[in-house]
């Protein structure tokens, strides 16, 4: 009987102290155009490359559209990108490829390429914890050509 309560005891106490190995996954690149006149930014397409081929085909490409509060001013607005839905599988930028963002308003191109991020590869996650991501997050990128630090920026009219 003594065996068998520690056997009991044993089966339900082990599996709680297991853990498992989780990999992480890109965090997503954020930005927000700033300064240009709202129709200039009401939508724009964001087009998939091969990672150091952003000469070469389109791997994938969707269309966003701002569906933000902003109330529309007679100046430039600053308006992020959170505030746009997608028409395609696309939903935001991230390490592994590179990316352009075009206006068809202006017909200019911004190029997101060289992305890195933290070192961080997997972590250590209890066996019954599902819920738990493993997300590492953009340090350095690069647009048009201009090296910038951190996951963010700010796309400026004239800039780039």
């Amino acid at each position: 009987m003594a065996r068998l309560l520690v056997f009991s005891f044993l089966l339900f106490t082990l599996p709680s102290c297991c853990e498992k190995k989780v990999y992480c996954r890109s965090g997503q690149f954020d930005f927000a155009f700033t300064g240009f006149d709202r129709s200039e930014v009401r939508s724009f397409t964001l087009r998939r490359y091969k990672q150091g081929d952003q000469w070469g085909p389109v791997l994938d490409s969707a269309q966003f559209i701002y569906y933000g509060q902003a109330p529309v001013a007679g100046w430039p607005d600053t308006l992020p990108f959170a505030d746009y839905r997608s028409v395609g599988d696309l939903d935001g930028i991230t390490a592994g490829n590179d990316w352009a963002i075009y206006l068809p308003a202006t017909r200019k191109t911004y190029f997101i390429t060289t992305i890195f991020t933290e070192d961080k590869r997997s972590q250590l996650v209890r066996c019954g914890d599902d819920e738990t991501s493993c997300v590492s997050a953009i340090t350095n990128f690069s647009i048009n050509d201009n090296w910038q630090n951190g996951g963010f920026i700010y796309i400026q009219k004239g800039e780039w």
